[in-house]
């Protein structure tokens, strides 16, 4: 009883969206809500907006426990279908189990479960490919020192507690190798959230003045790495190349000061694939490919037009 009572309560911290009044139920977990994760949110409530769904979200703060319990609401209140993009590889598994147990199916997006649960447990994985967003930015980060004939001095904020995130740093260091430049990576910490990453990324740069290029994984560690060189007083020496797209990041790199490049994924089309995955999940539809991948682009701060074309198709105008 006590703990239908908590699962219960848990329910207030999820937002509803109902678009018919017999809808499929689709419950969407996020490892957070504002950024990258709230253009996958956006895409997600557009693809189930023209479908009718009901959709409940909930915001993990990529916390196993909070995870799981925001599951087991779903399964106490009635789902059809879950979108997720699992905290953990591993330590996610049993939740998504009881998933499996309800007859509910999975659809992973951005991250999903170790390969051997995935392909059990998860109908489709609806992602990108994370080399890509690390190698490109590799190959503009050498000849970019080659060109400026300088010997890259790197500090890295990674946040390789994901898989994804290894996977993005491996491509963005094979990136480098392929220009031949000459590199050394000074320092690489964990930090993936804006406020750790500019603390770790000050005290990096004040311990080593020398790095010229901090590279980051992700959308927090880009930001706090920006964050880092102004409090450090580095502009001019450091620069900041990194990982996806906000309205903050590329006003960054338009300016040109400190970022000179980001890999940008495209949250609203996978957010949207997600959707659609799970209506045919639900339906028992047969999938082409179990990982369906969405594109990425690259803007740096020599392609204004680019920027200026993505800000406004966002309404940042």
């Amino acid at each position: 009883m006590k703990k239908l009572i908590f699962i219960i309560a848990s329910a207030i911290t999820f937002l509803t969206i109902s678009f018919s009044a017999n809808a499929l139920k689709v419950g969407a977990l996020y490892l957070d809500t504002a950024g990258f994760f709230g253009e996958i949110k956006y895409g997600i409530e557009k693809a189930g907006e023209e479908e009718g769904i009901e959709l409940t979200g909930a915001n993990s703060q990529s916390d196993v426990a909070r995870e799981a319990e925001f599951i087991d609401t779903l399964l106490a209140t009635g789902v059809d279908v879950v979108i997720m993009s699992p905290v953990s590889t591993e330590s996610s598994v049993a939740a998504v189990e009881r998933l499996a147990e309800a007859g509910v199916p999975v659809v992973c997006y951005n991250t999903c479960l170790n390969d051997e649960d995935a392909k059990r447990l998860a109908y489709a994985l609806v992602t990108t490919s994370q080399r890509e967003l690390g190698y490109p930015v590799g190959i503009i980060a050498g000849n970019w020192a080659i060109k400026a004939g300088i010997d890259l001095k790197i500090g890295i904020h990674n946040c390789n507690r994901y898989e994804a995130c290894q996977e993005r740093e491996d491509g963005f260091i094979d990136g480098l190798k392929s220009t031949g430049v000459n590199f050394e990576v000074v320092n690489n910490q964990e930090a993936f959230s804006n406020d750790v990453a500019t603390q770790v990324g000050t005290d990096m740069l004040i311990a080593n003045p020398e790095i010229n290029l901090m590279y980051a994984a992700n959308e927090g560690g880009t930001i706090g790495a920006v964050n880092a060189v102004l409090a450090a007083g580095q502009i001019g020496k450091t620069y900041v190349m990194g990982t996806d797209a906000t309205a903050e990041l590329m006003n960054f790199v338009s300016d040109g000061e400190i970022l000179l490049a980001v890999n940008s994924q495209f949250p609203r089309d996978m957010g949207a694939g997600a959707m659609r995955a799970a209506l045919k999940a639900v339906k028992g539809e047969a999938i082409d490919e179990y990982v369906q991948l969405t594109p990425t682009k690259v803007f740096t701060s020599i392609d204004k037009i680019a920027i200026d074309t993505w800000l406004s198709e966002r309404g940042y105008d």
